[in-house]
C-alpha cells in the first residue's frame, strides 16, 4: 500500500463578523472556529478576540465588523472544508486565509504580540553630524545686493 504524506502548513485566518454580534458571542464564535481547525487535524498557534472595527469600505452595507485572526497550523487539504463551513456561517461576513512561511521567530513573536498590546515610542531624530556653515554678514549682504541688482 502507498501511504501518502500529510503536509502540514502554518495559516493565518483573518475573519470580519457581524457588526449586530455581541462580543460574548463573537468569543463563542472564535471558540467555534477554532474547534473545527482542531477537529480537521488542526493546532492553534494564536488568536487574537474579535474586536469592533470602522471598515474602510462597506461590506454587504456594513460600514462596521467584529475583526478577529488565528494563526494555526493544518493538513492542506483541510483548508478547503474549513472554507466551506465559514462560507455557510451567516454570522461571517468576510474571511481570509494567508499561508504563512516557517519561521519560528515569527511564530513566536505572534505568540508574543498576541498577549500584549502594542505601544510605540517615540525616538527623536538624530542631530546631524556635519557642523552648521556659519555666512559672515558681509557676505550675506553681498548676496542680497547680487540677487537684489538682478532684479
Amino acid at each position: 500500500m502507498l501511504e501518502l504524506e500529510v503536509k502540514i502548513e502554518n495559516y493565518e485566518l483573518g475573519f470580519h463578523l457581524l457588526p449586530e454580534t455581541e462580543e460574548a458571542e463573537a468569543g463563542k464564535k472564535l471558540h467555534e472556529i477554532e474547534e473545527s481547525i482542531t477537529q480537521l487535524g488542526g493546532k492553534i498557534l494564536a488568536s487574537r478576540e474579535p474586536k469592533r472595527q470602522h471598515l474602510s469600505y462597506e461590506i454587504n452595507h456594513k460600514k462596521y465588523s467584529l475583526f478577529g485572526t488565528i494563526n494555526f497550523q493544518a493538513p492542506t487539504e483541510s483548508i478547503a472544508q474549513l472554507e466551506s463551513q465559514l462560507k455557510l456561517d451567516d454570522s461571517v461576513l468576510r474571511f481570509l486565509f494567508l499561508k504563512i512561511r516557517e519561521n519560528a521567530k515569527y511564530l513566536k513573536s505572534l505568540k508574543e504580540s498576541s498577549s500584549r498590546t502594542r505601544t510605540k515610542t517615540y525616538t527623536p531624530p538624530k542631530p546631524d553630524d556635519k557642523p552648521k556653515e556659519e555666512i559672515k554678514p558681509e557676505v550675506m549682504e553681498k548676496q542680497l545686493e547680487d540677487v537684489i541688482g538682478n532684479i
